[in-house]
């Protein structure tokens, strides 16, 4: 366990977001979740022995990059400079001789491999140069030491080295971590503020009462201890959305963060049934003279809580939620590794921590060089050296359900990240179909008067998240098949499916007995407290289960 310094120590401290993602490291070794990448095309003849001592420049002469992180003898966490030894597989360079599907594959493995902390620097750079195409530049960083906008800045600065390097001229670098280092220390001297202290206070007030875990009904059994592993799902809004969108927030005066996390709040209660849950969301931290061009963790997760009042309507909890952003915002320097003390809730090792579903929103402003580093398809050009982005999924699992949404003038595009050890891709999509449906009709005020409407009930009371009737047969199809192949062997087993599959639409405890046979017959446990959300999708539960036991 790490100890927080009493009396800071000029030089290696680490703010407590460092400290925690360290910690997650350390426990995890074998983590991935917490790699960003920045990936490259690179419109340009590479000179090879100059990108390595651009790259190798960039990061070791950065206090923050060129470091390795440790326990002192006192167990606190400290930074220090790399040697040359754990320096030495900073760069790589391969030359696969791939299509574009083995190349981009190829590219993903390399992003996804863990680093050892305390043996090497937390940056890993790759060239690609595939045959008859683009060189490929991979900049992968430990989540430790770098923020979304710091990947892109790190991109710019082995760009101008690069070229300063071509041109024999010298290259100035714009930050070398000290405005890191001053944020560090001015967040080491709020924790012992009165700032803190008013924050503090805030916060338990805000997650008072918060006793149970936001429960996302999983499709698969949930593993003992919680797995950082993930996939995501592409969401384009379409123009006519986007534009009905600001029409809107304009006539609410409510921001486009606002709007959109309410309507992420109505997914998450259509999806658990709670009216009571939480959900994160980062902000920057970014403030202050130099911050914006500075590579470093310049990011904090808060906490809002939600409370759905069924009866009333969607405007109403927008309201809750501009409100509750307000108020939390005035304390966003309060580090998220402390707000798991100010909740009542019981330790669960298969829980990503007391948040599990997360919402982010990218505002982009298009004139901005490093917002047009990140568009699809579109070509920049720093340093006299033409790129585009190649797109590589990233920051998977680390939270059970996000949804990381980027906003530009004219356009929105959204990821549903997934934690593939409790959903399958099936579950993904239909959320994110969902997520659509349900912002078209808030902007349309088209919802229910009254949001307990949202969640679709059977004639006998219990929730039924089955759409259509179409649907619906197609499931209990789908239910018969699996039951007839997994229980060939067990006549008494397919028979119990056929009744059950008559009484899906109730909590019967013949629903009971038929998931506790599957457990009994073959040994995989399922969640029977799970049973309405397991009657709502069981062929898809099924068809993982079974593929995962090589039925």
């Amino acid at each position: 366990m790490t100890k927080r310094n009493s009396v800071p120590v000029v030089g290696g401290e680490l703010t407590l977001g460092q400290e925690a993602l360290w910690l997650i490291q350390n426990l995890d070794p074998d983590c991935v979740a917490y790699n960003v990448t920045a990936a490259l095309s690179l419109h340009f003849p590479v000179d090879v022995a100059s990108m390595e001592s651009a790259v190798r420049s960039t990061v070791l002469e950065h206090t923050l990059l060129g470091s390795v992180f440790g326990c002192d003898d006192a167990g606190r966490v400290r930074r220090h400079p790399a040697s040359a030894a754990a320096a030495a597989g900073l760069f790589e360079r391969y030359e696969p001789d791939l299509d574009e599907d083995g190349l981009r594959a190829f590219a993903l493995g390399l992003t996804r491999r863990p680093f050892g902390l305390d043996r090497e620097p937390p940056v890993r750079v790759a060239l690609l140069r595939p045959r008859g195409g683009s060189d490929i530049l991979l900049i992968t960083a430990h989540h430790i030491v770098a923020d979304n906008i710091s990947q892109l800045l790190i991109c710019q600065e082995i760009l101008s080295r690069y070229a300063a390097l071509r041109a024999g001229s010298e290259h100035v670098p714009q930050d070398a971590g000290a405005v890191f280092d001053r944020f560090v220390r001015r967040q080491r001297a709020y924790l012992d503020s009165p700032r803190a202290d008013r924050a503090r206070r805030h916060w338990q007030r805000e997650l008072q009462g918060v006793s149970e875990y936001t429960a996302l009904p999983a499709d698969l059994p949930r593993p003992a201890v919680y797995r950082p592993q993930g996939a995501e799902i592409d969401l384009v809004l379409p123009p006519d959305l986007v534009a009905a969108l600001d029409d809107a927030v304009a006539a609410r005066n409510v921001t486009v963060f606002a709007y959109l996390l309410t309507v992420f709040e109505l997914l998450v209660h259509r999806f658990s049934g709670q009216t009571a849950f939480v959900v994160g969301y980062p902000v920057t931290q970014r403030q202050g003279v130099g911050t914006r061009d500075a590579i470093g963790y310049f990011v904090n997760t808060l906490a809002l809580r939600v409370e759905i009042d069924p009866e009333e309507g969607f405007d109403a909890l927008l309201r809750g939620t501009a409100a509750g952003l307000w108020r939390s915002l005035m304390h966003r320097d309060f580090p998220f590794a402390l707000l798991s003390g100010l909740v009542d809730l019981p330790r669960d090792p298969g829980r990503p921590g007391p948040v599990t579903v997360l919402f982010a929103l990218n505002d982009l402003d298009e004139d901005d060089p490093i917002a047009a580093a990140m568009e699809p398809g579109r070509t920049v050009e720093h340093a006299g050296l033409r790129t585009s982005e190649y797109y590589l999924p990233q920051q998977q699992g680390q939270f059970e359900l996000a949804l990381q949404m980027t906003r530009r003038a004219r356009s929105v595009q959204a990821k549903l990240k997934y934690n593939t050890s409790l959903f399958t891709e099936r579950t993904a999509r239909q959320l994110a179909q969902e997520y659509l449906e349900l912002l078209r009709s808030a902007v349309g005020d088209t919802l229910p008067p009254a949001l307990r409407e949202l969640i679709p009930r059977s004639e006998s009371g219990s929730m039924d998240s089955t759409r259509t009737d179409t649907d619906r047969a197609a499931r209990l199809a789908r239910i018969r098949d699996v039951a007839a192949e997994v229980f060939s062997a067990e006549p008494a087993a397919v028979e119990a499916a056929e009744d059950f599959e008559k009484d899906l639409d109730t909590d019967s405890l013949l629903a009971v007995e038929f998931v506790v046979e599957l457990e009994r017959v073959f040994g995989v446990p399922l969640h029977v407290d799970q049973i309405p959300r397991l009657m709502a999708g069981l062929d898809s539960a099924y068809e993982t289960v079974a593929e995962s036991a090589g039925w």
